[in-house]
């Protein structure tokens, strides 16, 4: 594996930061080449040495972002007999449900913006799908769940945020293991 060099790491961090800032104020299409270098602070010709195109880094950001997101959330030892005991004992939310808030949190106003735009919901859909959602029985019930997760990070996100990562990750574990049930 090819070591990268520590200034090329540091200026792509940089770059992407600064698209992430912009598209969360404005979103992906009102932003140009022109602003990022801006906002990074570095000259034109070295966001071309690392990115072909807006197009190539808002790539290579949506790939930062969900692996992250990936990472996160990722529970290797979940099992549904364990989240409901978890959930029965001590009123403990899912592992997964509190990394995916916490997450979704940190970066909320990019969230707010490309969860509606181009195709980044559909690739949020897809992690929530392999890595929230590994135990699912089947395709219908992981589209359905994951299309629900969206619709409810995208009420929480379009409210406001109200609800604490705790309430939104208790309120998703209780929704997880007992469908369609009224709780008080």
């Amino acid at each position: 594996m090819k070591k990268v060099d520590p200034r090329v790491k540091r200026t792509n961090r940089l770059l992407i930061d600064a698209l992430i800032e912009l598209v969360a104020e404005q979103g992906y299409d009102a932003v140009t080449v022109r602003e990022i270098v801006k906002r990074a602070e570095v000259n034109r010709s070295t966001f071309y040495l690392h990115f072909r195109d807006k197009q190539d880094i808002l790539n290579c950001m949506e790939d930062h972002i969900l692996n992250e997101l990936g990472e996160s959330v990722r529970n290797p030892t979940f099992t549904y007999e364990s989240a409901l005991r978890n959930y029965e004992a001590s009123k403990t939310p899912i592992y997964s449900t509190i990394a995916l808030f916490k997450h979704v949190e940190k970066y909320a106003t990019l969230y707010r913006k490309m969860l509606v735009e181009r195709d980044f919901r559909a690739r949020v859909t897809q992690v929530i799908r392999k890595e929230v959602l590994p135990l699912t029985p089947g395709d219908l019930e992981a589209a359905f769940a994951s299309h629900g997760i969206i619709g409810v990070i995208l009420y929480w996100l379009e409210g406001g945020m109200k609800e604490s990562v705790q309430e939104m990750s208790l309120w998703l574990t209780r929704f997880s293991l007992y469908p369609l049930r009224h709780f008080e």
